[in-house]
């Protein structure tokens, strides 16, 4: 193997190169703007987990992005974590959601076709995902093309089919990046 040495990139080829080869998972952030929506679903692959105690989880969130006026609006988010066989779904999520279906109180039943859940915060979560995180604002870090919110887990919700059995097969069967023909999804 050649030896590491920096380089000009002016160009940023070989930053993305770099960025795009590092394991990351692609999920699907739901929010909503408050009891009357808009209610979203964003696909998403800027998230993390930062600390334990409180679990804390940040959300990287484009700046032009609905998501991002929700949040700034309501102060919460689910986190959606997907199985590998729902690489197609995350497509349906890389504009805002037009098509919500709601229920008799006024809260979505389906988004572009999807069943939806809607958690303890309000914001609508995928119903047959892996696992949904209930998220809450805690502080953000603005940058120029994206907000940082780091948000603390509040509720979990998670299949039982993930609970069962060793933790290695279950973390195999999680959707990731490379698994998409995406490479960003913020």
């Amino acid at each position: 193997m050649t030896p590491l040495s920096f380089a000009d990139d002016t160009d940023g080829a070989r930053r993305r190169r770099l960025l795009w080869s590092m394991p990351t998972g692609i999920y699907v952030v739901g929010s909503t703007g408050g009891t009357k929506g808009p209610y979203n679903l964003m696909t998403h692959s800027l998230a993390v987990q930062v600390a334990t105690e409180p679990c804390v989880v940040a959300l990287a969130i484009d700046v032009t992005a609905l998501t991002h006026g929700n949040l700034e609006a309501t102060g919460v988010a689910t986190l959606s974590v997907l199985r590998r066989d729902q690489r197609d779904l995350v497509r349906r999520f890389v504009k805002p959601v037009s098509e919500v279906e709601l229920d008799e109180r006024g809260r979505p039943r389906t988004m572009a076709g999807v069943e939806v859940l809607v958690a303890a915060s309000g914001a609508p979560c995928l119903a047959d995902a892996a696992g949904c995180l209930d998220l809450g604002v805690v502080d953000k870090v603005a940058f120029a093309s994206h907000t940082l919110f780091c948000c603390e887990v509040r509720a979990v919700a998670v299949a039982a089919e993930v609970l069962e059995g060793p933790a290695s097969a279950h973390h195999a069967a999680i959707l990731r990046m490379e698994d998409t023909k995406m490479n960003y999804g913020g």
